[in-house]
């Protein structure tokens, strides 16, 4: 077996469960467990793969475990960067958090501490708020059906109440604090920085984001004859077009000073050689205990 996997380039793939795939499902010292079935890939097929792994399945139906080979995994990789939104700044409870955040000891110079605790104290707003927005959208929404219900009843009872009075105004004022947060929100996304004070919708802002991101997508390319063409075939153009950029220029490097860090022409013909069968096994018999010779 070992012969065939040599001959043919083939390895086997790690496991990550249960070692053995074949029972003879009795018990006792009578009870015989091997690793019958094993998954096998040549070289090729382990440089196209990421990670290949194999799994065990329980025995169930049968005395062999069946085996699951995959093929592809896919690490993801939280690549956000996080940054203090300006909306923080209005609720009361964000002092708290950078209060508690910032009072955990951390070890080193003073400014390996400064910048861990800038970075925990981020980290913890950013968790802290991170339903923030849409919580946002929800509460305008809530708070304008509220206070249409109380207009209503203001209009239609002849008796209002003063508890509903004051609740009426607390909703209308906790109504302006809601687009006044929605405003800030849209307007650092919008990085309108010329405006200092603007219209307290946010459509406007939403509107100035969007248009940002627009701009910033490519929707049509021109073409070597010069038109312009929204064909996702013609994305090749990109890659023609830092082949030709990139390509291999002759240069003229006469007048320019000497390098004399720079291999010789024997060096590089000792470099470039293929290996002898005789080199080779001179180096494995001089690795003794899996120690490199060093330079010969």
């Amino acid at each position: 077996m070992k012969d065939f996997m040599n001959n043919n380039d083939l390895h086997d793939v790690d496991t990550i469960s249960a070692k053995f795939t074949w029972c003879n499902n009795k018990r006792g010292s009578a009870r015989i467990l091997e690793r019958l079935d094993r998954c096998l890939l040549n070289s090729k097929a382990l440089e196209l793969i990421n990670i290949p792994s194999v799994r065990h399945l329980e025995i169930i139906a049968s005395d062999h475990s069946p085996i699951v080979l995959k093929l592809f995994h896919q690490q993801f990789q939280n690549s956000r960067i996080r940054k203090f939104e300006d909306v923080w700044l209005s609720y009361p409870a964000a002092t708290s958090v950078v209060r508690k955040s910032w009072a955990k000891p951390v070890k080193g110079d003073h400014m390996e501490v400064v910048n861990r605790k800038m970075s925990r104290v981020l980290k913890a707003l950013y968790f802290w708020s991170k339903a923030k927005h849409q919580k946002l959208e929800e509460l305008k929404e809530t708070l304008i059906k509220e206070i249409k219900e109380l207009q209503q009843e203001e209009a239609f009872e002849l008796l209002f109440l003063d508890s509903k009075s004051l609740l009426f105004k607390y909703k209308v004022k906790e109504f302006d604090f809601t687009l006044s947060r929605l405003n800030t929100w849209w307007k650092q996304r919008a990085k309108a920085k010329w405006m200092k004070e603007g219209d307290v919708s946010s459509s406007f802002f939403r509107a100035f984001a969007n248009g940002r991101r627009n701009g910033d997508s490519i929707k049509q390319l021109m073409n070597e004859e010069g038109e312009l063409t929204e064909d996702p075939a013609c994305m090749r153009i990109f890659y023609q077009f830092f082949c030709k950029k990139w390509e291999y220029r002759d240069s003229d490097l006469s007048n320019w000073p000497f390098n004399g860090k720079v291999l010789k022409n024997e060096d590089c013909k000792m470099l470039e050689a293929d290996f002898t069968i005789e080199e080779v096994e001179k180096v494995i018999e001089e690795l003794g205990n899996n120690f490199s010779p060093g330079l010969v």
